[in-house]
């Protein structure tokens, strides 16, 4: 009888298992940024898998045939939207685009983005799509309605996933007050990037960029350059600051003619094992930056 007990209960832990297995969330991101926030979110109760390395560039990505078996099989696809990753999900309807979840008045357009919320699509011209950069949308929008699909989706585990999401917001609105120590006092400085990533944290601060890049996968002129360092020389220059996913030639031309050393500040996370931990690089490069200034 006794055998039989623990053979019994032996069986059940074992369906319980297959049965957890069997129904955990296929969840997939586009870019580095939502991997790690659907990461420490979900914390090991969802198959989550990356489409966009964090070394590539993902406004010229196109997916390969893995990518899109990964996405045609996922629950949730969880993407940027506003233009960076829209092109290859066309047609599913799993996809949360946390862009959209963000009011066009703080994306800077007074209705610009109406279609896109009223209609399926996620492209708008004029907008800066580097959302998942702005401490403030990550707290308010991006993370709150990442965990709220997830709890959706995965009615099981609602509760852990709300859990592990109030502990990231209370890291990230620390991280967001160290970020106005460092940077309030900054208004009216210039920052030179080769691309306009970290667009929404130096708006915030009233800081001006210095876009290198023309257009994607576009190579600057050198018109362009030389405006860049006149304007960097008649300014306040905070910085020089290049992604590791991109050209270095014109960034170094820059530094060069301001004898200002340049910085790598990631916005996809390459060596990154958190978001915030991605935010804590990236705090440091602009102290060094600052430091050296």
């Amino acid at each position: 009888m006794r055998k039989i007990l623990i053979s019994t209960a032996l069986s059940s832990i074992f369906l319980c298992y297959l049965s957890t297995f069997a129904f955990s969330l296929n969840v997939v991101t586009t870019i580095n940024p939502y991997y790690l926030i659907v990461k420490e979110i979900t914390n090991g109760k969802a198959n989550l898998s990356l489409i966009v390395k964090a070394g590539a560039d993902p406004h010229s990505y196109s997916p390969t045939v893995t990518d899109v078996k990964a996405i045609s099989k996922a629950d949730l696809i969880v993407a940027n939207g506003l233009g960076l990753d829209d092109a290859y999900l066309k047609g599913y309807k799993n996809v949360l685009y946390v862009g959209l979840c963000i009011p066009t008045v703080q994306l800077g357009l007074n209705g610009g983005l109406e279609a896109a919320h009223t209609g399926n699509e996620t492209e708008v011209e004029g907008v800066n799509p580097h959302v998942w950069l702005s401490l403030d949308f990550l707290t308010q929008y991006i993370i709150p309605s990442i965990r709220d699909t997830l709890m959706s989706a995965d009615k099981l585990n609602a509760q852990f996933y709300k859990q592990n999401a109030d502990v990231l917001l209370k890291s990230i609105s620390t991280l967001s007050r160290k970020f106005d120590l460092l940077l309030s006092g900054y208004r009216n400085s210039v920052v030179v990037l080769d691309h306009p990533s970290y667009f929404y944290i130096f708006k915030k601060y009233g800081i001006t960029i210095l876009s290198v890049e023309e257009g994607h996968n576009k190579q600057p002129t050198i018109s362009h350059i030389k405006e860049i360092i006149n304007q960097s020389k008649q300014s306040k220059l905070l910085g020089i600051f290049v992604g590791p996913q991109f050209n270095r030639s014109a960034i170094e031309t820059i530094s060069r003619e301001l004898k200002r050393k340049y910085y790598v500040l990631d916005p996809l996370g390459v060596d990154a094992k958190s978001i915030t931990d991605l935010f804590n690089k990236a705090y440091k490069v602009l102290q060094e930056a600052i430091n050296e200034k």
